[in-house]
């Protein structure tokens, strides 16, 4: 592992895992296009940005499962860099455009909540972890999603992720 990543990936792996975890797995809600359309295999690839301007590039495969008549979703979520790994699942609801959860992160045993809003296809999120939280927006169509996020607590400016399905 590179010196300039100990930082993150070391003492803080959970909370970074966590992280994702969250932005993907909310991602999966979108009421807007359809929660049915979202069952299936998602896969595209990601920018962490550093305080100190390193950029990782992360590649990440989400698959879904929509349950409930479509008010629930379970995610499964596998992401890879050069680093890190990550191998995690969440469960959602979403009801009356309020988007409520839980995720775990299974190697790094850590645990975490999401909670907010959707309207129409844009999500405003709040992720919160064991000593970090993180602001999220997120826009989704039927075939990509697109993420944007501002993390408080961890050496992370940015993160952002592009899925796609078809």
């Amino acid at each position: 592992m590179p010196e300039r990543m100990m930082p993150i990936f070391v003492t803080r792996p959970a909370r970074l895992i966590g992280l994702v975890l969250a932005v993907v797995s909310a991602s999966g809600a979108l009421q807007a296009a359809g929660i049915d359309e979202l069952a299936g295999r998602w896969s595209g690839w990601g920018a962490l940005r550093l305080s100190n301007g390193v950029i990782e590039q992360v590649k990440c495969v989400a698959t879904y499962f929509v349950k409930d008549s479509g008010t629930s979703l379970d995610q499964n979520l596998r992401c890879a860099s050069a680093s890190y790994k990550i191998d995690a699942k969440a469960n959602y609801t979403v009801e009356a455009g309020v988007v409520r959860g839980s995720w775990e992160e299974r190697t790094q045993s850590a645990r975490g909540i999401v909670a907010g809003s959707v309207v129409d296809n844009l999500f405003k999120l709040t992720v919160e972890g064991d000593g970090f939280t993180a602001n999220m927006t997120m826009s989704s169509t039927n075939c990509k999603q697109s993420i944007s996020i501002t993390p408080r607590g961890l050496e992370v400016d940015s993160l952002s992720i592009g899925l796609e399905k078809c």
